[in-house]
């Protein structure tokens, strides 16, 4: 789900390559293909009237879905996304039809949808959290107090993307944008716009005019200007195409003030020849530099790092990843620091649809549990770029005034830029209140990895701890997904009286499925903390190994399931569904007695007979391969007239293989 709700630059900025094309484009999907959405639509619409068969049909209308998407008209894309679910194009089809309703806050109908999406994957509960997360939005948005949060839409806004904000002194706000006036005579493909290029705002004046710099190079999209608190910095994002190398880039740059211009912009190189940096955040006394990359090595998408000024060798530090507290699977960007308070947008963290703004506090140097600023900050549409204004006026009645990027439906374009103020509750918090100690159930879990013990070897099990799973935690009423950080660790606060069902999850191992009770807990009545441990185990999949099941038998000359072997196969649906990465080749083998041929033939017609039950059952056709053995791959190597009736009995088995 999280790749698809970064921020239009974030997309747009990782695949100018694939824009680079000047011939002339000749139909649709060549433009889909080279990510030239804008032209793509139209054109795409066309094909698909005329298209006849159902699957040309369902491939135009999915292109188009993604065209949409990827332009971020979320609406047209839900569309889309049902008229390719219902032609059955794309697995996904479905899902993402709910995800765009979600995105454009239509939260009922991405309800059902989430629900069909699931029953169209054999689990009715598997969308679960989303479901959760649109009850939630609803919610919110319900709640949204507009005395508390007032946000405007500023006037200087066009329909062109502006966005990312940044204040370089207390009378100019610098921003991004592709409007007509920016540098480059050709517009870019992908929303057939100009080229990102700096903008600055005269706050008193509300002067505009294009930010010129001669020592930075217009040749590259450039977004995300950020200055150190003295003026005398700037940092921002470059990202071009390495044409030797054959990638696209992403980069921090940073220049430093010369009199009245800037200097040359010089990279900072920070280790990672593949991995892209980007959206810089410099703390008021420069000691620090936090960014977004999407190192390999992390939880998810985009995670956000920090690296330290090295000031006796005038250098960056390797990057910190920022843990997991902060980092999810999915994509956290746009950093900002208000004093101890980080602010940055996420779409990994449970939120409203797209990315989502919130803020962390540092408590005892450690970043604590992000909180989502909720709406009206927060919509279904991607909500990111948030500020804090240092330089504004203090009264009595405001916590703090800023400004963040958003592409709501109300705005004038694709993205917009929004001045916001956050003033004090009118209802006052009661004095008692605040001294009060309330009692805290927390949960310290660690994620391991666990290689089963060789008997052939001699090889005893081992265990690891695991980085990067996804610890899905939910309750009959709410859902929450952590991730394991550096040393397979996650912590998080319960409730007493609740039963958690636990799902953990990484790419290449087999999900593990753990619960655990809070109910009668044997806690002494003068504590005010307690905390409950739970250790997870995750084994890895061990792709190309034959895995046997066991009491899988047929009749004589027969290949219809016999409810036995039914039962066994139903755990292998359970673990299909609890695992739905894995494709599987089923396969059936004979012993050595009987024609090598009647075998081959038996073998094979057993081997899609229990493939059809898996199909059966819900399993996807695409996930599933059936081949016959007959007797050419002998679990037991006896010679056939010397084997006993045990090592017959051996080669006579039903079997999967983890595929690729």
């Amino acid at each position: 789900m999280y790749k698809y709700w970064l921020p239009l630059l974030v997309l747009a900025l990782l695949s100018l390559q694939a824009c680079s094309y000047t011939e002339r484009i000749k139909d649709g999907s060549t433009a889909y293909d080279r990510k030239q959405f804008s032209v793509a639509i139209p054109m795409l619409q066309k094909e698909f009237k005329k298209a006849k068969e159902n699957k040309i049909k369902g491939q135009k209308a999915y292109e188009l879905a993604e065209s949409y998407r990827r332009t971020h008209q979320y609406k047209e894309a839900a569309n889309w996304y049902a008229e390719a679910s219902q032609l059955r194009y794309a697995t996904d089809a479905a899902l993402q039809q709910a995800k765009m309703l979600q995105q454009a806050e239509d939260y009922e109908l991405a309800i059902q949808a989430y629900r069909t999406a699931g029953r169209d994957a054999g689990d009715a509960n598997r969308y679960l959290e989303y479901i959760q997360a649109c009850r939630q939005a609803k919610q919110w948005l319900a709640l949204a107090d507009s005395s508390v949060f007032s946000i405007d839409n500023l006037p200087f806004n066009t329909e062109a993307t502006d966005f990312s904000p940044a204040l370089q002194n207390e009378n100019t706000l610098v921003f991004s944008s592709d409007r007509e006036e920016s540098e480059g005579k050709k517009n870019y493909k992908w929303t057939n716009k100009k080229f990102f290029d700096f903008y600055s705002l005269d706050l008193k004046t509300d002067s505009l005019q294009r930010l010129e710099v001669r020592n930075w190079d217009p040749n590259f999209h450039q977004g995300n200007l950020v200055f150190s608190a003295d003026g005398q910095w700037a940092f921002f994002t470059e990202c071009g195409s390495d044409k030797k190398e054959g990638v696209d880039f992403c980069r921090l740059m940073m220049a430093e003030k010369a009199g009245s211009s800037w200097s040359k912009a010089k990279e900072i190189r920070l280790g990672g020849k593949f991995v892209n940096y980007m959206h810089p955040c410099i703390d008021p006394e420069g000691r620090w530099l936090i960014f977004a990359a999407n190192d390999k090595k992390g939880f998810g998408g985009y995670d956000l790092y920090i690296s330290l000024w090295v000031s006796s060798e005038e250098r960056w530090s390797e990057p910190q990843n920022m843990g997991n507290e902060i980092n999810t699977q999915g994509n956290e960007v746009f950093p900002a620091l208000e004093a101890d308070t980080l602010y940055f947008a996420s779409d990994g963290h449970p939120g409203m649809g797209g990315l989502d703004i919130f803020k962390a506090p540092r408590l005892l140097d450690r970043w604590v549990k992000p909180q989502n600023l909720k709406a009206p900050i927060n919509s279904g549409a991607d909500d990111f770029g948030l500020i804090v204004n240092p330089y504004a006026e203090k009264e009595d009645s405001i916590i703090r005034k800023g400004y963040f990027s958003s592409n709501r439906n109300t705005g004038r374009g694709g993205d917009d830029i929004y001045a916001f103020t956050e003033a004090l509750p009118k209802e006052p918090i009661e004095a008692d209140t605040l001294e009060e100690k309330e009692f805290q159930l927390l949960l310290a879990g660690m994620v391991k990895e666990v290689i089963p013990a060789d008997s052939l070897n001699g090889e005893p099990a081992q265990e690891n701890p695991l980085m990067g799973a996804s610890v899905r935690i939910s309750t009959q009423d709410t859902v929450w997904i952590m991730g394991s950080d550096v040393d397979g660790s996650f912590f998080s606060q319960l409730d007493t009286n609740e039963t958690y069902f636990f799902q953990t999850t990484k790419a290449g191992y087999f999900t593990a499925l753990d619960t655990l009770s809070t109910f009668n807990l044997n806690i002494p009545a003068d504590t005010n903390q307690w905390t409950l441990a739970i250790q997870i185990e995750l084994a890895p999949f061990e792709k190309g190994k034959e895995i046997v099941l066991e009491n899988v038998y047929f009749d004589y000359n027969k290949w219809d399931i016999r409810p036995d072997a039914a039962e066994e196969l139903n755990k292998l649906v359970r673990l299909l569904n609890e695992n739905p990465d894995l494709n599987i080749e089923m396969g059936s083998h004979t012993d050595c007695r009987g024609r090598e041929s009647y075998n081959q033939s038996l073998s094979q017609k057993r081997a899609e007979s229990t493939m059809q039950y898996l199909i059966q059952a819900g399993i996807s056709d695409s996930r599933l391969q059936a081949k016959g053995y007959g007797e050419s791959s002998p679990a037991a190597s006896c010679d056939c007239n010397s084997c006993t009736e045990e090592e017959h009995q051996r080669n006579r088995r039903t079997s999967f293989v983890i595929l690729d």
